[in-house]
């Protein structure tokens, strides 16, 4: 799905208020006031995907993962780490990765990373996708209640694909067949994030990433929103609740082989936080 300048011209209005100063009031709630925030816990995700990877002469492709027997649901482990520098700056770091993989007979033949496989061929699938986000973000505006913040910075996805055909020639299986792909995708990301506390324990936080960028090899297409709700236990540890959608198209032209994969991820979150 392409996301065009509209959105970012949406973001950036959203984001322009100019920064207000702090009041004599104290803040109403911790996050507002820490200089560290960690956060870690496991994303419930279900991912949809096609992939094409096309070597030399062969036709362009598309491979559904689905048809292939992979699992499209995972449960991932999830981090970030925030920095405040000072009312105004800040730095987000973040992780998390998506690994499925399945077994199916195959019923078309099809090309993958300049391999053919044929009609009866029993495949073994598996992907890998890491993602790793670097942000530098400011503080457009800011109360004891509430901030909101954009941020620009980096968003590199690392892709890793196996496919493996076998025949079964009598009781033996034999490898006749594989294709194996990976690659590191850095993007430049755009960011926009706000917190909003319900009272001294409750609160919201939400956010969105953009990115539409053609850089050399490269040219892709992202979007990533996400929401939480949070509770403290105390002054510093806290659980929050969330949901996360992810709608990512990247491809890699390097002359005779050309790379696209266009996955959409999407599920809850749970995770345990920590500030101070």
């Amino acid at each position: 799905m392409k996301y065009g300048p509209g959105l970012l011209t949406a973001m950036l209005g959203a984001a322009s208020y100019p920064l207000t100063a702090l009041e004599a009031e104290p803040s109403l709630h911790p996050y507002l006031d820490r200089s560290h925030q960690f956060l870690a816990g496991a994303y419930f995700q279900e991912l949809h995907a096609e992939i094409r990877e096309t070597k030399g002469p062969l036709p362009q492709q598309a491979v559904n993962l689905r048809h292939l027997g992979v699992d499209d649901t995972h449960t991932t482990w999830q981090l970030e780490y925030r920095y405040r520098i000072n009312e105004r700056w800040g730095l987000v770091a973040s992780a998390h990765t998506f690994s499925g993989q399945g077994t199916r007979g195959n019923s078309r033949e099809f090309n993958f990373a300049g391999v053919r496989f044929g009609v009866g061929a029993k495949l073994h699938t598996k992907i890998d996708v890491d993602t790793y986000v670097f942000d530098v973000v400011y503080t457009t505006y800011r109360s004891p209640r509430a901030e909101l913040a954009i941020g620009v910075g980096i968003h590199a996805f690392d892709f890793a694909t196996k496919i493996e055909g076998q025949t079964l020639v009598g009781r033996d299986e034999n490898s006749d067949s594989v294709a194996f792909e990976e690659f590191l995708a850095p993007l430049p990301n755009v960011r926009l994030q706000g917190f909003y506390a319900l009272d001294p324990r409750w609160s919201l936080t939400g956010g969105m990433g953009w990115m539409s960028a053609d850089i050399d090899e490269w040219s892709g297409d992202f979007l990533h929103l996400y929401g939480r709700l949070q509770f403290l236990f105390t002054d510093k540890l806290g659980v929050a609740l969330g949901y996360q959608f992810t709608d990512l198209d990247v491809s890699r032209d390097r002359r005779r082989r050309k790379s696209q994969y266009d996955l959409e991820f999407s599920g809850p979150s749970l995770q345990l936080t920590y500030g101070f």
